[in-house]
């Protein structure tokens, strides 16, 4: 009897913790199973002024370094390709003009170093984004169990053959 007592309260208590949300890769929230689109999470944890601005500030950190590396990428790949496979040479025929002169120039990589200075900056950003999305979490998780209060009822239920306690989760 008591392990049965303790297994529903064991599972009363898990249900009433149900609402937290936990934090996987890539910022993805998760309510138990149930992945979250950052409108829910918003919505979740709107009642929290403290986390909803955390939790923004880690997502504006998550699209600007992501604006950052993709942007980087591609600056680079676009300015290697062009310069492999351009060929930037002039030919002219000074003075009788049987003899050409071949002047060839070499390709500026200037894109290709600022598409690198921006993948380097988007590292810490990027490395940084989940420590606010988890921290807003934890606040948010952590206002739930401040005030969960189990609302626990007992009675006395007798009849004419039996008499016991009924408690109410």
């Amino acid at each position: 009897m008591k392990g049965i007592i303790t297994a529903v309260f064991l599972v009363m208590t898990v249900a009433g913790f149900s609402q937290q949300l936990t934090y996987r890769s890539g910022g993805t929230v998760y309510e138990g199973e149930n992945k979250l689109s950052s409108e829910q999470v918003r919505s979740v944890l709107g009642n929290n002024r403290e986390a909803l601005s955390l939790y923004n500030a880690g997502r504006s950190k998550k699209t600007w370094g992501n604006v950052l590396f993709y942007g980087g990428t591609s600056l680079v790949v676009a300015n290697l390709v062009v310069g492999l496979t351009k060929d930037d040479t002039s030919v002219s025929y000074p003075g009788n003009g049987y003899y050409p002169s071949v002047t060839s120039k070499p390709t500026s990589f200037t894109a290709a170093i600022i598409g690198g200075a921006m993948i380097i900056a988007s590292i810490p950003i990027k490395i940084g984004y989940p420590k606010k999305i988890k921290s807003a979490i934890a606040k948010h998780n952590d206002g739930l169990v401040q005030n969960y209060k189990p609302a626990t009822k007992t009675t006395l239920v007798a009849s004419t053959s039996q008499i016991g306690l009924k408690i109410e989760f």
